[in-house]
C-alpha cells in the first residue's frame, strides 16, 4: 500500500489506511476499499479515537484526496429478529463539500428480489464504469455530474419552496380567517416571520431525520418511536396515502398540523429521559408566534388551528418530492439548503385592496407578483401595460399577453388576458382571490434583484484566499488558542454561507492544531467528532457576522445550527456573534464619547465613563460565555448575552442620538443644531435626558428613517480592545447598488451619511464601494478581506470611492479575480478581489492566477489607481461647439423660435439685407450628424461673435432686432451676469476650436449627447458647430480609422458617462487622456482602411435615405444579414486589425473577432445587444491602453 495512502493522526495515536485500492489503468487511485466487523454508523473508540467507521473512512478519504471509496460493513436495521445487516457502501468524500454515500444489503443481492439492485451496483461499480467505458461513462465523472445535478436540484427546490409558504398562507387563512386577516392588517411582518419560521423549522428537521439527528437516543426502540409518533417523514407517507385513498376529503381532515406543532414543541424543550436534546433558541420557541398554537398572547388557553391535512400535505409535497422523486436532504449540502431558504426571503404580507391575480415578473419573472385587477382595469389600454411593468418589474409581455392587457375592458377580461402568465405557485387554480384575502407579496428590492445565494464555488477560494494572510502570520506550528483568537466577519451575513465556509476551513486548522499540540486536545463529546466539535467552537470564538434584515441573521444562525448540529447538543449560542444591524451606520467609541459624527475635537469625561463600563461589564460576560461555551446551557448564555446588552445600553442610546441628529436633519445646519441639542442633552443629568435619548433612538428605529444602527466597537470589544484591534479577516458578498438603489431603499439622508462616513466619496458610487472601505477600516494591521463585487468597483466614481482611496491609506491589492461567471447564470459576472491592510508580501500579487507586479484599482497590472492623465500630445485636437443659449439665434423650420426664426423669413431678410450673410451661418448639430445620412445642416445661426454691442448694430441692424426681440426676454432671466448683459452673443462661442480648423478641409465629429451608438462623421468645416458636438481637429481618415475603432469604443464606454444604456461622450474623460497610436496620422494602411469603412457606409447611408442610428442599429441586429451591413461589419474589422497592428500589439489583433452580445453571454449592460469584443478582450485592450497611457504621461513629466 503506497505510503501516500496511510494516514497517522498523533492526537489520537491512530493510524487510517485503505485495506485495498483500485487504480485507473494509468495507476492513479480511484476507490479506497476497506472492510469493517462493527456498525458502519455507531460510534466506538479505536486507539483512543471516538468516531463511527463511517466517519473514519470519510476522514481518510478527504485527506488522501480520493473522492470515492467502498466501505463494507454492518448497518442496524431497526428489526429486534435481526438488528444489523453486512451492506456495501459506495462513499463520495469530497474535501470542503458534504459527504455521501449510497448503500447495498449483501444478502439481499442474492435473492430474486435483489437483481435491480445487483444491475444498479454492477453500472457503478463493474469493469466498464472502471476502466473500459468511455470516460464520460465511468464512475469518476458520473459523481461529477451527480454534483452538479445537486445545484439543479436546490434550484427547482427553492422553486417549490416558495410555492409551500403561499400555500401555508392560504392554510392560515382558512383554518383562522379572522385572526389571519387580523394580523395581514396590523402585522403583517409578524404573520409572515411566522410562515417562514415554520417552514425554517421543517426544513431543519426534515435536514436532521435525514442525517439520523434525531431523535438523540441511541437505538432502535427510540427511533422507533419517533418514527411512529413524530417523524416529518413518516407524517408525509402517511398523508400521501390517505390523499391517494381518499381524494376528495384530505382537506376536511385534521390532525397533521397538531401533529407538527408536538413536534416542534419536543424539538424545543426536548425529553428529560435523553429522548430528545432541547435545542433552545427562538427557531422552536412557542413565545415567538403563539397564535401558531391558536393563542391571541402567551400564556393564553391552546387551541390547535385547525389547519386541513390537504394543506398539510401540499406544504410538505413542496418540500419533500421533485420530478415524483423523494429529495434526499442529506445529499444537500448547508449551502444548498441556504439557497433555498434564501428564496422565501423578502416578501411581506399584504391584504389584496381588489381582485387580485399573481403573475410571474421581477428579475427573471421568476417571483409571484400580484397585481390588483380592479385598478388596473380603470386605467387605458396602453398606460395599462406601462403601469404594469412598473408595478410587477416584468421586463416585457409576449405579444399575444401584451395586446390582450391593452384591449381589455374589465378585471374578468384582464384576468383572461394574464391566464397565460399566472405564477401558480401562488394561484394554484390560475383564479384571481377577492378583496380582503392575505397575499404573499415580494418586496420591491426582492423584485429587483432576485435571490442570489452564494454557491460553494465562490465561497470556498474566497474564504481560503482571505483567510491566508493570516494562517501565514500565526504561522504552520500555531496552536489551537491561536486559531480559536482569529476573528472573521461577514459585513453583510445574508443567510451566511460565507460564515459557514469559514466555520469549515478554520475548523480543519483547528483539528490540524490539535493534531500538532495534543495535550491541548479538549475532550471531544460522544455525539461529534473531532470536526464538528471544533466547528462548535470556532463559530463561537471566531465568527462574527451583520445584516441589516434581522430575519437573514435568523437565517445564518440555522446555517450555522446545521453545520454544526450534534444530535445531543442544544444548538450553539450565537446571538452575541450574529448581529442585525446596519454596518455602514455606526460611530466608533470616541465619536461616542464626544458625542458627535463629525471631526472628533473632544470629550466629555461622563459619557467616556459610560462607555467604559459598559464596554468593561460586557466584556466581562462575554469573556465568560466564550469560556463556558461548551458547558453553559443556552439559557444561561442568553442571561448574559441579554445583561451584557443591558450593560452597553447607556453608550448605544448616546450614539443613536447622534445619528437621530444627522438622519433627521435636512442640511448641514440643520443637523449642527440637532446636535447641539443632543450634546446639551446627553450632558444634562436625570432621568428627563435619558428618556429623550430613548425617543430618539426609536425615531432613528421606525420608519421613515427606518434605521438599526450598527456600532462596532460596542458590539464586538473583543475584537476591538485587543492589542492591534481589529478583524483578522472579513468575507462577503456586499449588496450591489447603485445611486437610484440607495436612494429609492434607505432613508433620504443616506446617501449624504455614506459621503460623511468616508472621505472623498462621491455620490455615485455603487453601495459595494462603502462597504469595501468599511472592511478596510475594521482590518487589524496585516488583516485582509476577500470580497465579491460587480464590475462596477473598478469603474469611475466607484473605483475612485473605494479601491483608489484603499490603495492610497496603504491597502495592497494581493489577489483579484477580474471576471468569474456566477454559477448557473451566465450574465452575472462578478470581481472577486483580496486586500491587505499593510503587514508583509507573501510573494507576487495574483491577477487571474498568474504573478504580476502589481494589481491596480482598476483590477489589471499597472500603478495607475486614479484616473488617467491628460496627455498633452492631445491637447488642442477636440473642442466641445459653440453653445448658442437661446432659440432665437437660429433660424429653423422645425422648431423656430418665433415666426421671424423660419428659414422662409432668413430669406427675406437676408434678401433685404445682403451684408448680414457674413454673419448668418450654417449650424451643425448632433441631431443632423447622426439622423441625415449626408449630415447636412438644415440650421443657420446668426452669429456676431467679436462684437461689441455698438458694431454689431451698426453693422446688422436687422440681426440684432431679432435677437433683442426672440433672445434678450429669455437672457434678462438668466443669473449668470455675463449671459445676461452680453445677449447678442453666443453664452461660449469657442473661438479656440475654429482657430485650430480654420485651415483644414474636412473635422470629425460626434454627439456629446446621449447617444445609442459610437460613432463618427467627417464633415466640412466653413459653418457652426453646436455644443453637443465634440470638433475633433484631426482631418485624416487615418484618425477616423483610430476613432472609430472599437479600441477607442472601449475605451469610451469605459470613462464616459451614460444614460441609461446610452453613451455620452466627454472629450476630457474619452480623448485627453487617450493614447493614440504612434505617428497613426502618417500610416499608410490606417489611411487606406479609414476611407475605405468612411467611403462605404456613406455610400449606403445615402442609398438607403438612412442616417448613422438606423445604420448602426442594423449592423448591431445580428438578424440582419444585408449585404451592405456585411460589408461594414467585415470593413470595421478590419478597421479594428489595422489599429490594433498600428499601436504594435500584433498578438491582440490576431485574436480581435467581435461577436454577437446578449444578455445571455454578457454582464455589462452597455454591450447588450451589440456586436463586440467578449468583455476578456475588452479588458485586455483596456489594461494595455491604461498602460500606455502611464508611460506616456510619466515621458511627458519629464520633458
Amino acid at each position: 500500500m503506497p505510503d501516500t495512502l496511510r494516514i497517522a493522526f498523533p492526537e489520537q495515536d491512530t493510524l487510517l489506511e485503505p485495506h485495498g485500492v483500485v487504480l485507473t489503468a494509468d495507476g492513479a487511485p480511484q476507490l479506497l476499499v476497506r472492510i469493517e466487523d462493527v456498525i458502519l454508523d455507531r460510534r466506538a473508540t479505536l486507539d483512543g479515537w471516538e468516531a463511527t467507521a463511517q466517519q473514519r473512512f470519510e476522514r481518510l478519504l478527504r485527506e488522501t484526496g480520493i473522492l470515492a471509496g467502498v466501505l463494507i460493513g454492518l448497518r442496524e436495521t431497526g428489526r429486534h429478529d435481526a438488528p444489523a445487516e453486512r451492506v456495501l457502501r459506495l462513499v463520495v468524500a469530497p474535501r470542503g463539500e458534504v459527504s455521501g454515500h449510497m448503500s447495498w444489503p449483501l444478502d439481499a443481492l442474492g435473492s430474486v428480489g435483489g437483481r435491480a439492485m445487483l444491475a444498479g451496483l454492477k453500472l457503478l461499480l463493474d469493469a466498464h464504469a472502471l476502466f473500459t467505458g468511455p470516460p464520460s461513462h465511468r464512475l469518476p465523472a458520473l459523481l461529477a455530474e451527480s454534483r452538479a445535478a445537486q445545484a439543479d436540484v436546490s434550484a427547482r427546490l427553492a422553486g417549490q419552496v416558495l410555492a409551500s409558504l403561499h400555500e401555508l398562507l392560504r392554510g392560515l387563512d382558512a383554518a383562522a380567517p379572522e385572526r389571519v386577516r387580523a394580523l395581514a392588517g396590523d402585522r403583517p411582518q409578524h404573520l409572515y416571520e411566522a410562515m417562514l419560521t415554520v417552514l425554517l423549522r421543517l426544513i431543519f428537521i426534515l435536514y436532521a431525520e435525514d442525517r439520523a439527528l434525531m431523535p438523540s437516543a441511541p437505538g432502535g426502540a427510540a427511533a422507533a418511536l419517533y418514527e411512529q409518533g413524530y417523524a416529518l417523514g413518516a407524517l408525509h407517507l402517511r398523508l400521501r396515502e390517505g390523499a391517494a385513498l381518499y381524494p376528495d376529503t384530505i382537506d376536511d381532515r385534521r390532525g397533521a398540523w397538531g401533529q407538527l406543532i408536538a413536534l416542534f414543541r419536543l424539538v424545543d424543550r426536548g425529553h428529560l429521559s435523553g429522548f430528545m436534546q432541547a435545542r433552545g433558541g427562538k427557531l422552536f420557541s412557542e413565545a415567538a408566534f403563539p397564535f401558531l398554537l391558536g393563542r391571541n398572547a402567551p400564556g393564553d388557553p391552546e387551541t390547535v388551528l385547525p389547519v386541513g391535512d390537504g394543506c398539510v400535505l401540499r406544504v410538505l409535497d413542496g418540500l419533500l418530492m421533485l420530478g415524483g422523486e423523494r429529495v434526499a436532504y442529506r445529499s444537500l449540502s448547508v449551502e444548498q439548503i441556504g439557497s433555498v431558504y434564501e428564496t422565501v426571503m423578502g416578501f411581506t404580507v399584504e391584504r389584496a385592496a381588489g381582485t387580485a391575480l399573481a403573475i410571474r415578473a421581477g428579475k427573471g419573472n421568476r417571483v409571484p407578483v400580484w397585481v390588483d385587477l380592479d385598478a388596473l382595469a380603470g386605467v387605458s389600454g396602453s398606460e395599462r401595460e406601462k403601469r404594469l411593468k412598473t408595478m410587477t418589474g416584468r421586463g416585457s409581455f409576449a405579444p399575444p399577453v401584451a395586446r390582450a392587457i391593452r384591449s381589455t375592458a374589465d378585471a374578468d377580461a384582464l384576468a383572461t388576458a394574464l391566464s397565460p402568465i399566472v405564477d401558480r405557485r401562488a394561484c394554484p387554480r390560475g383564479q384571481p382571490v377577492v378583496a380582503g384575502t392575505p397575499i404573499l407579496q415580494p418586496t420591491d428590492e426582492r423584485r429587483r434583484t432576485g435571490s442570489h445565494y452564494t454557491p460553494a464555488a465562490l465561497t470556498r477560494p474566497i474564504v481560503a484566499h482571505a483567510l491566508a494572510p493570516a494562517f501565514a502570520r500565526i504561522g504552520p506550528d500555531a496552536g489551537p488558542a491561536d486559531i480559536l483568537d482569529l476573528k472573521v466577519c461577514d459585513p453583510a451575513a445574508g443567510s451566511g454561507a460565507f460564515l459557514v465556509e469559514a466555520c469549515r476551513q478554520l475548523g480543519e486548522r483547528l483539528v490540524a492544531a490539535w493534531s500538532r499540540w495534543p495535550a491541548q486536545r479538549p475532550t471531544i463529546p460522544t455525539d461529534e467528532d473531532e470536526l464538528l466539535h471544533a466547528k462548535r467552537l470556532v463559530a463561537q470564538h471566531c465568527l462574527r457576522g451583520v445584516d441589516r434584515n434581522p430575519l437573514a441573521i435568523d437565517l445564518a444562525k440555522l446555517s450555522l445550527w446545521l453545520e454544526t448540529l450534534a444530535s445531543a447538543h442544544e444548538f450553539t449560542f450565537l446571538d452575541a456573534v450574529l448581529r442585525a444591524g446596519d454596518s455602514l451606520v455606526g460611530l466608533p467609541n470616541p465619536k461616542i464619547v464626544a458625542v458627535t459624527w463629525n471631526k472628533v475635537s473632544g470629550q466629555h469625561s461622563f459619557v467616556e465613563a459610560i462607555v467604559r463600563d459598559g464596554i468593561d461589564a460586557a466584556a466581562e460576560l462575554r469573556r465568560l460565555m466564550r469560556s463556558e461555551a461548551e458547558i453553559a446551557p443556552y439559557a444561561a448564555q442568553e442571561r448574559r448575552h441579554l445583561a451584557a446588552t443591558i450593560a452597553l445600553e447607556r453608550a448605544q442610546l448616546v450614539a443613536d442620538a447622534v445619528l437621530w441628529s444627522f438622519f433627521t436633519g435636512t442640511g448641514a445646519r440643520d443637523r449642527d443644531a440637532r446636535l447641539a441639542e443632543v450634546q446639551q442633552c446627553v450632558l444634562s443629568p436625570g432621568a428627563a435626558s435619558w428618556a429623550q435619548l430613548v425617543e430618539w433612538q426609536a425615531a432613528l428605529r421606525a420608519p421613515p428613517i427606518g434605521i438599526t444602527s450598527f456600532h462596532w466597537e460596542l458590539a464586538f470589544e473583543d475584537v476591538f480592545a485587543r492589542p492591534d484591534p481589529g478583524f483578522d479577516a472579513i468575507i462577503g458578498n456586499p449588496p450591489f447598488a447603485g445611486k437610484n438603489t440607495i436612494a429609492a431603499g434607505h432613508a433620504a439622508a443616506y446617501p449624504d451619511w455614506l459621503k460623511t462616513l468616508h472621505a472623498g466619496a462621491h455620490g455615485n458610487a455603487d453601495l459595494s464601494a462603502h462597504f469595501f472601505r468599511r472592511a478596510f477600516g475594521l482590518l487589524r494591521t496585516g488583516g485582509s478581506f476577500g470580497l465579491i463585487a460587480t464590475n462596477t468597483i473598478r469603474q469611475g466614481d466607484t473605483r475612485e470611492t473605494g479601491l483608489t482611496r484603499i490603495l492610497h491609506d496603504g491597502g495592497v491589492i494581493y489577489r483579484a479575480v477580474s471576471r468569474h461567471v456566477w454559477e448557473g447564470e451566465a450574465a452575472v459576472v462578478v470581481a472577486q478581489v483580496f486586500v491587505r491592510r499593510g503587514g508583509h508580501d507573501d510573494g507576487p500579487p495574483m491577477l487571474d492566477g498568474r504573478p504580476v507586479r502589481r494589481i491596480s484599482a482598476y483590477l489589471m497590472e499597472g500603478d495607475l489607481d486614479g484616473s488617467p492623465a491628460s496627455l498633452r500630445a492631445n491637447a488642442g485636437k477636440v473642442f466641445e461647439g459653440s453653445k448658442v443659449y437661446g432659440a432665437g439665434f437660429l433660424f429653423r423650420d422645425d422648431k423656430p423660435a418665433s415666426t421671424d426664426n423660419t428659414l422662409g423669413a432668413m430669406d427675406r431678410l437676408l434678401r433685404a439685407h445682403p451684408d448680414a450673410r457674413q454673419a448668418v451661418r450654417p449650424f451643425l448639430g448632433g441631431e443632423e450628424v447622426y439622423n441625415d445620412p449626408l449630415h447636412l445642416p438644415f440650421r443657420y445661426a446668426i452669429d456676431l461673435t467679436g462684437l461689441s454691442l455698438a458694431q454689431a448694430t451698426e453693422r446688422y441692424p436687422a440681426l440684432v432686432a431679432l435677437v433683442r426681440d426672440v433672445v434678450k426676454p429669455y437672457r434678462d432671466t438668466v443669473s449668470r451676469p455675463r449671459t445676461r448683459d452680453h445677449w447678442w452673443l453666443f453664452e461660449e462661442a469657442r473661438p479656440g476650436l475654429y482657430a485650430a480648423i480654420h485651415r483644414l478641409p474636412f473635422v470629425l465629429v460626434t454627439s456629446c449627447a446621449a447617444t445609442p451608438h459610437w460613432a463618427l462623421a467627417r464633415v466640412p468645416t466653413g459653418g457652426l458647430f453646436g455644443n453637443t458636438l465634440a470638433v475633433f481637429a484631426l482631418p485624416s481618415f487615418a484618425s477616423f480609422a483610430v476613432l472609430q475603432s472599437r479600441v477607442h469604443e472601449v475605451w469610451t464606454r469605459f470613462f464616459a458617462s451614460t444614460l441609461e444604456d446610452r453613451l455620452r461622450y466627454t472629450p476630457s474623460d474619452c480623448f485627453d487622456t487617450f493614447p493614440l497610436p504612434p505617428d497613426h496620422a502618417a500610416d499608410t494602411a490606417l489611411e487606406a482602411v479609414g476611407q475605405a469603412c468612411h467611403d462605404h457606409r456613406a455610400a449606403m447611408m445615402v442609398a438607403r435615405g438612412e442616417g448613422l442610428t438606423p445604420t448602426y442599429n442594423r449592423f448591431h441586429r445580428a438578424t440582419d444579414t444585408a449585404p451592405d451591413i456585411a460589408t461594414l461589419r467585415d470593413l470595421h474589422a478590419a478597421l479594428d486589425h489595422a489599429v490594433l497592428a498600428a499601436y504594435g500589439w500584433d498578438d491582440l489583433a490576431a485574436e480581435a473577432a467581435p461577436v454577437p452580445l446578449d444578455t445571455n453571454r454578457e454582464d455589462d449592460h452597455r454591450y447588450h445587444d451589440r456586436l463586440f469584443w467578449p468583455a476578456p478582450f475588452r479588458d485586455a485592450v483596456l489594461g494595455r491602453l491604461l498602460r500606455l497611457n502611464e508611460e506616456r504621461a510619466a515621458m511627458e513629466r519629464l520633458l
